[in-house]
């Protein structure tokens, strides 16, 4: 799991107004809680916030004012329309104590029920939720799926993890092949052609109706 050191500064509770001018200067609110420690108020350069962006449940070692923790971030709020960083919220972990983290699901190869069963390959979900301990998180399932057939579906119970506990229910889809062309093709009777429509047997004793109603007479004068 990536490691990531971030350096913050204590901050003192504040009105709006003085957290504008703070994000205005670039930095970030934020405050570091949990294991029964008491929430700190802190600020962060919002540069420095960048990294962890690109690593899904990093450990991030933060640096208040020389005193290191060991922390997750937990949330992050964003500006809307100009995705500037508002807030920041940290949890603090150590190795003893589960969390729950989200972890991606990702997955390679053609399946054969694609190749060669003209099935189709849909995915349902790409990330599962789960609590383990900080050491045993996954960065993410890595999937091979060249062996699914048609009209198979991979479930969360599915996924291999015996170090922790699935958050999201076991019988979550994640992906699978479905039955494509040439399954409906073949319930036809006819590759490639839909079955003719019958015309429905004309009522006994009924005319056919005319194509066009009949013009009045006209009038003598």
């Amino acid at each position: 799991m990536q490691t990531v050191n971030i350096t913050a500064h204590k901050r003192v509770l504040s009105t709006k107004g003085t957290l504008a001018t703070l994000r205005r200067e670039g930095k970030v609110p934020g405050v570091l809680y949990g294991l029964k420690g008491e929430p700190e108020p802190i600020e962060i350069t919002g540069t420095d916030l960048r990294p962890v962006l690109a690593h899904r449940n990093a450990i991030i070692e933060l640096n208040i004012d020389g005193v290191i923790q060991k922390s997750m971030m937990k949330q992050l709020d964003r500006d809307p329309i100009r995705g500037d960083f508002l807030h920041v919220d940290f949890v603090r972990v150590d190795n003893e104590h589960p969390v729950t983290v989200t972890v991606p699901v990702t997955t390679e190869g053609v399946p054969v029920g694609v190749k060669t069963q003209g099935g189709v390959f849909s995915v349902a979900k790409k990330f599962v939720k789960l609590r383990a301990k900080v050491q045993d998180i996954p960065d993410a399932f890595h999937l091979d799926v060249s062996n699914l057939n048609s009209g198979t579906t991979f479930y969360v119970k599915d996924l291999n993890f015996d170090k922790g506990t699935f958050v999201t229910p076991p019988r979550t889809a994640l992906f699978g092949v479905g039955e494509g062309r040439k399954q409906d093709e073949s319930a036809t009777g006819a590759p490639g052609a839909p079955a003719a429509a019958k015309a429905p047997p004309a009522a006994a004793g009924k005319a056919a109706p005319a194509a066009a109603a009949a013009k009045p007479a006209a009038k003598k004068k």
